[in-house]
């Protein structure tokens, strides 16, 4: 099971209400005084956000929370409604947190993702329990992504917007670098990725005046959880090929260069 991630308990706009009004008071608060900035909003709607802005630097540990430096213009920006300053604080936010830079290379990996399907890789990628909230919560980070410029929608499904930060692997995406995927095409099934690695070549083997070149492909059948090491164990699979192979190519060379063989 992944490591939890403290997803949003609402939807972006009270999310974003919720910046707002950490933003106007600009110190640690409490959550009463959080909800009275934002209009009345209930304080336990203000207390499920909390983690979640804590975690992407928009507001400050401690029991009455405060905003940062990043939290504050975001908030303002939010206010005056800046779009531009808006898409660039929360691109901010993404370049920032190895939780969404996750949830983007994801999207990459699989060449987009609809809706429902990415809804239930941010929970289950945050470790959160199956339900309404999770859902809700998924929702608000997929605005999020949509807002920094991450990924936008195509032809049904979310993709990432051409030209946006390529964003590192990550233990909450539990891929290996997104430079070994390239080579590799995905299909998913049953909750199971199947990964095909591209042909490559391995070993050359001597044999008179020319040579045996091999190539091997290589098919993985795992869970998504299994992923995080999976390019070092592949990686170590192929050294260990080549160096079988340049052992080869070395004993058939001292056979030629011996008559008695």
């Amino acid at each position: 099971m992944p490591d939890e991630f403290k997803l949003p308990g609402s939807s972006y706009q009270e999310v974003s209400k919720i910046i707002q009004g950490y933003a106007t008071l600009g110190k640690a608060s409490s959550l009463a005084d959080v909800s009275k900035t934002t209009g009345g909003m209930d304080p336990t709607n203000v207390s499920r956000n909390t983690g979640f802005l804590v975690s992407v630097g928009i507001l400050e540990a401690g029991k009455n929370k405060a905003p940062t430096s990043l939290g504050i213009s975001l908030g303002n920006a939010l206010m005056h409604e800046q779009a531009e300053e808006v898409k660039r604080l929360f691109a901010e936010v993404v370049a920032e947190n190895d939780f969404l830079k996750g949830i983007v290379s994801a999207i990459r990996i699989r060449k987009g993702m609809d809706d429902s399907a990415l809804r239930s890789h941010i929970a289950y990628s945050a470790g959160a329990k199956k339900g309404s909230a999770a859902t809700v919560g998924s929702g608000a980070v997929i605005e999020i992504l949509h807002t920094a410029g991450a990924i936008a929608p195509e032809d049904g499904k979310y993709v990432v917007v051409s030209g946006s930060a390529s964003p590192k692997a990550t233990n909450a995406e539990n891929t290996t670098s997104e430079s070994v995927y390239e080579q590799r095409g995905q299909a998913s099934v049953a909750g199971k990725s199947t990964v095909v690695v591209a042909p490559s070549k391995v070993a050359t083997l001597s044999s008179g005046n020319g040579g045996i070149a091999i190539n091997i492909n290589i098919e993985v059948s795992c869970d998504v959880g299994d992923l995080d090491s999976l390019g070092q164990k592949l990686r170590q699979i192929m050294d260990d090929v080549n160096a079988k192979g340049e052992d080869l190519s070395a004993d058939g060379a001292a056979d030629r260069k011996d008559p008695t063989s």
